[in-house]
């Protein structure tokens, strides 16, 4: 065997990880351009309305500023990064930015949605379905889903695993963009 073909088979895993980010990407940019999307804060509204925490805008800022490079995904072992996702369902892009998601060895095994709150509430459970729903129709995969509660920015509370199907969160999906559908046409 060639030191090419070693190579070539080594980094098969990263170039396919590579592939698939660029994929996804340029799907979540084609899906804010594009006037038949709808994001995954609308949708989980539509699932669950939310509700108010009592909490500031700054704390809001504060549990979300997380950063990383979702290309650092494909070159580590273990990398966690907010995520850009987007995927067209009959017709209609669903996307938006997941807080966080956890890669190991290129592919994505968990979705975290941050929340600088303590209690899990219908909104935030309907959230990150969609973001692992999205995150395993993006990558052919099946990631778990957590909710991280009482986020500051540096510690948390306690995480929460939130059960879901890919095959469920669809069902729910398609059902508020039928009810959207509905209401452009009235």
């Amino acid at each position: 065997m060639s030191v090419t073909h070693i190579a070539s088979r080594a980094l098969g895993p990263v170039v396919e990880c590579l592939e698939a980010l660029r994929r996804v990407i340029s799907w979540f940019e084609e899906a804010r351009r594009s006037p038949r999307s709808v994001t995954v804060t609308e949708v989980a509204r539509r699932i669950a309305s939310p509700r108010s925490h009592g909490g500031s805008a700054e704390a809001g800022r504060r549990a979300h500023n997380v950063w990383g490079d979702p290309f650092d995904a494909c070159s580590r072992a273990e990398h966690w990064t907010p995520l850009p996702l987007a995927y067209r369902l009959e017709g209609v892009w669903i996307y938006g930015v997941a807080d966080l998601v956890r890669f190991v060895n290129g592919v994505p095994l968990e979705v975290v949605e941050l929340k600088y709150y303590e209690s899990p509430d219908r909104y935030s459970i309907a959230q990150v379905r969609i973001y692992a729903w999205l995150t395993a129709r993006c990558f052919a995969c099946r990631p778990r889903a957590y909710l991280v509660l009482g986020w500051d920015g540096r510690r948390y509370g306690h995480r929460l695993e939130v059960e879901y199907t890919p095959e469920e969160v669809e069902e729910e999906v398609k059902s508020v963009l039928r009810r959207l559908e509905g209401l452009s046409k009235a």
